[in-house]
C-alpha cells in the first residue's frame, strides 16, 4: 500500500505535470484546428498560387459556410491539377472520393472542411493548384489547402489530453485531501 505521505508529496508534482501537459496538448490541438499554413480561395478563379513553407503532404478540402444545411455532394467529384512552380513539374493529386471514414473539421466560426484529396510536395516552394471542373463546387463554397495531420498523431494527442486532464484534476484533489488530513 502507498503511504499517505507519499501521496501528499507526489500529488502536487502530478498536478503540475498534468497542467503542463494539458497546456502543450491544447496548443497542439489548436494548431490542428487552425493551422498556420492554410490557404482559402474560390474554386472558379483559375490557377491559384500558394507558397508552402515545408515539404510534406497537403490536403485539399472544400470549406462550407456556417449555417449551410443542404450541401449536396457534387464537390466530391472535383478534380485538381497541382504543379510546382517555377519548374512546372506536375505533382500527383490523389482524390479521396466520397468515403464514410473521412473526418470533417469545423473551425471556431462554424465553417466545415471536408477533405477532397491530397498531394505530396517534396520541397518547400510555390505550388499552383487549379480546379479542373469548378462547376462541381458551389460559388459560396471555398477550397482550402492545409497540412495533413496523420491519424496516429491525432489519436495520441487526444489520449494524452485526456490523461493530462486526469493528472491535473486528480493531483489537485489528492493534494487538497492530504492537506485537509483526509488521507
Amino acid at each position: 500500500m502507498i503511504s499517505p505521505a507519499l501521496i501528499g508529496l507526489a500529488s502536487p508534482l502530478v498536478a503540475v505535470a498534468g497542467i503542463y501537459l494539458l497546456i502543450r496538448c491544447i496548443s497542439a490541438l489548436w494548431k490542428i484546428i487552425s493551422p498556420a499554413v492554410k490557404y482559402r480561395f474560390p474554386a472558379g478563379d483559375g490557377p491559384y498560387r500558394i507558397n508552402l513553407p515545408v515539404g510534406g503532404r497537403y490536403l485539399v478540402s472544400v470549406v462550407i459556410p456556417a449555417m449551410t444545411f443542404i450541401t449536396g455532394v457534387s464537390y466530391f467529384s472535383a478534380r485538381f491539377a497541382v504543379m510546382a512552380r517555377p519548374s512546372g513539374v506536375a505533382l500527383e493529386y490523389r482524390s479521396y472520393g466520397r468515403s464514410l471514414f473521412r473526418a470533417s473539421r469545423t473551425d471556431m466560426s462554424g465553417k466545415k472542411s471536408f477533405p477532397l484529396g491530397a498531394f505530396e510536395c517534396t520541397a518547400a516552394g510555390d505550388v499552383e493548384i487549379t480546379c479542373l471542373n469548378p462547376e462541381a463546387i458551389r460559388e459560396s463554397f471555398q477550397l482550402e489547402v492545409s497540412p495533413h495531420v496523420p491519424a496516429p498523431y491525432l489519436v495520441f494527442l487526444i489520449l494524452t489530453t485526456i490523461l493530462s486532464s486526469f493528472m491535473a484534476v486528480g493531483g489537485t484533489i489528492f493534494g487538497i485531501l492530504w492537506l485537509a488530513g483526509k488521507l
